[in-house]
């Protein structure tokens, strides 16, 4: 699957989903869909019958002092320009987001959805204190994030003593399953700390990343069996791929064993095989979306709620993306007004449903200036919600546990560190070379190359140079990165003088992976080129125009390889022609 192309959606088998939705736009065409709210009859048994996992604490709950640090958080950060409309995929289609966002995070850990993957400002500063004023906002973010750790704890374990005193079994990724009152808990599996071989810099928030989702890879030492392995692996098609289609986990285990290489932060296993997230893990949040929403730009083009009537919508119904399976998420909600009594005034609203239900009634949680909500442990898995404009500007912070095995600095150094080991700079006299040109090492590295070029280095640039100047930290990383990726091309072109030197069928073959690889290559850069139609280009914010980078001209002698790889595809085909000839 193209990286560009939206995530898959969670299991939940396509022709049930078209389904259920032709049955519930037929129950609202005849007026059997109902919600309710917190004024109406019902609705404290629905909520307990239906979405226990959904709780409001009201803004009096709610620390005063902290509610008064995030509204000058949140204004600091608007005023000073942080808020960008995020430019999403759908359905092949790019489009901005109605509400400006804002990731704020654990330093090194970035956040994916909906094909665009963002790169937060860090709301801790390790060894020093806040420099400015964004930093000092991001810090209040951040000391929300503590509150909302405590507070979905407590909830969640006060859920689980009542589960017991009634006793109702609980939901699967709680520690323990609750059968006839009774808890057994689950054993964790033991980790270890990540491969410190590889030199890269890792932070705690990425070592957490790591160590949850490690796979335990048990390297064979002779390369013949790695490859056996490999054979059978792919007869057996349980190869893990990532999102730019790239097979890596049988390459990885076999040019490992051929080159000897350290392995650091493979892929993580399926995540229906993981054990269930502990309390801690399903609530150690290392994100949080920061949203704003003005409902007076008349730029904005709202759609009404299309089942229930709800009123306008700013997020339509939705299951949040990118999370840990079964993790909490925690808002917080704040709007610019203290006076929404009037008539005239409506309230912001949360809408919570079962996923695809035509029985059972939606929820519509009117929120105040301070109100927050959780959904907690697996309520995202099962049910969707959607946000309803008031008729205020309002800010929200949503705090997230994102599933970041591959999405932290520290693995993609790792792994561009492991791609390089296969390249040989040589001295004065002798130029540079790959030590291994075997198949399995070759399609190593280019995976490892097609990973990083579009699912770092052009899904950062993208997002413009405002965004880009924002994030220094992020950039000069980034400009590290891309010095990695240059030595990559250049890895690529001895690749393909190696295959083109003889006619053996091993020569051919690795003609033929090169082809595969370069194909893809080319036409991900070409959607990249067209991800942002004219039309979008022209209502684009100039600062917030998309950066194409890497890109250089085909008469550039610096660069190893040209941008449009089509002669070179066309050289290796006419190669392995000839011999056939």
């Amino acid at each position: 699957m193209s990286l560009e192309n939206a995530p898959v959606k969670r299991p939940f088998d396509e022709d049930i989903s078209r389904k259920t939705k032709k049955q519930l736009l037929e129950a609202v065409e005849n007026q059997h869909v109902s919600y309710l709210t917190p004024e109406d009859e019902g609705y404290s048994q629905l909520v307990a019958s239906k979405y226990s996992n959904f709780v409001l604490q009201q803004s009096q709950e709610f620390p005063e002092r902290l509610q008064e640090k995030l509204a000058w958080a949140f204004n600091t950060l608007q005023a000073e320009g942080f808020f960008h409309r995020d430019w999403v995929r759908v359905k092949g289609r790019s489009f901005p987001t109605y509400v400006s966002r804002l990731l704020i995070g654990d330093p090194g850990v970035t956040y994916k959805y909906l094909g665009l993957r963002l790169f937060p400002l860090p709301w801790t500063f390790p060894g020093r204190s806040p420099q400015n004023d964004i930093e000092e906002a991001c810090s209040i973010i951040g000391e929300l994030n503590a509150h909302f750790k405590e507070m979905s704890r407590k909830f969640i374990t006060e859920k689980r003593v009542t589960d017991v005193r009634t006793g109702v079994c609980t939901s699967s990724n709680d520690e323990g399953t609750l059968v006839n009152g009774n808890q057994e808990p689950i054993e964790t599996k033991d980790v270890t700390e990540p491969d410190a071989s590889t030199g890269a810099e890792t932070t705690e928030a990425e070592n957490k990343c790591a160590i949850k989702s490690r796979d335990h890879v048990e390297l064979e030492s002779d390369p013949s069996k790695a490859a056996a392995e490999s054979k059978e692996s792919n007869s057996s098609s349980t190869s893990s791929k990532d999102t730019s289609g790239s097979d890596t986990s049988t390459n990885s285990r076999v040019a490992h064993a051929a080159c000897n290489l350290p392995l650091v932060n493979p892929r993580p296993p399926d995540t229906d095989d993981r054990p269930p997230l502990s309390l801690e893990e399903g609530t150690d949040f290392n994100v949080a979306l920061l949203n704003y929403m003005d409902p007076s730009d008349h730029t904005l083009r709202l759609k009404e709620e299309p089942y229930y009537g709800m009123g306008e919508l700013a997020v339509s119904w939705h299951m949040d993306t990118g999370l840990e399976k079964g993790s909490t998420v925690a808002v917080y909600s704040h709007t610019e007004t203290e006076d929404c009594e009037r008539d005239d005034c409506n309230k912001w609203c949360i809408g919570v449903k079962v996923q695809w239900d035509v029985d059972t009634p939606a929820l519509a949680v009117p929120l105040n200036t301070g109100d927050a909500y959780y959904m907690l442990s697996d309520l995202n898995d099962t049910h969707q919600h959607c946000v309803v404009v008031g008729s205020h500007p309002r800010y929200s912070s949503t705090h997230r546990v994102a599933e970041c095995s591959t999405g932290t600095l520290s693995y993609i150094q790792g792994r561009c560190r492991q791609a390089l080991e296969n390249l040989e700079m040589g001295g004065d006299d002798v130029g540079p070379s790959l030590k291994s040109t075997s198949i399995d090492v070759i399609s190593f590295t280019e995976d490892i190359h097609i990973e990083l070029e579009f699912e770092w280095l052009r899904q950062f640039w993208m997002q413009g140079n405002t965004r880009a100047n924002e994030r220094d930290f992020w950039r000069q990383h980034m400009e590290g990165l891309e010095g990695m990726w240059k030595q990559m091309e250049l890895m690529t072109k001895l690749a393909i003088g190696a295959a083109m030197e003889g006619s053996s069928r091993d020569h051919h073959v690795l003609c033929e992976s090169l082809i595969d690889y370069l194909s893809r290559r080319n036409r991900l850069r070409q959607e990249h080129v067209n991800r942002f139609g004219g039309k979008a280009l022209v209502t684009m914010p100039s600062d917030e125009m998309p950066s194409y980078r890497p890109s250089w001209q085909a008469t550039d002698a610096n660069h190893p390889l040209p941008f449009d790889l089509d002669d070179i595809i066309h050289r290796l085909i006419c190669h392995i022609d000839a011999d056939y000839t």
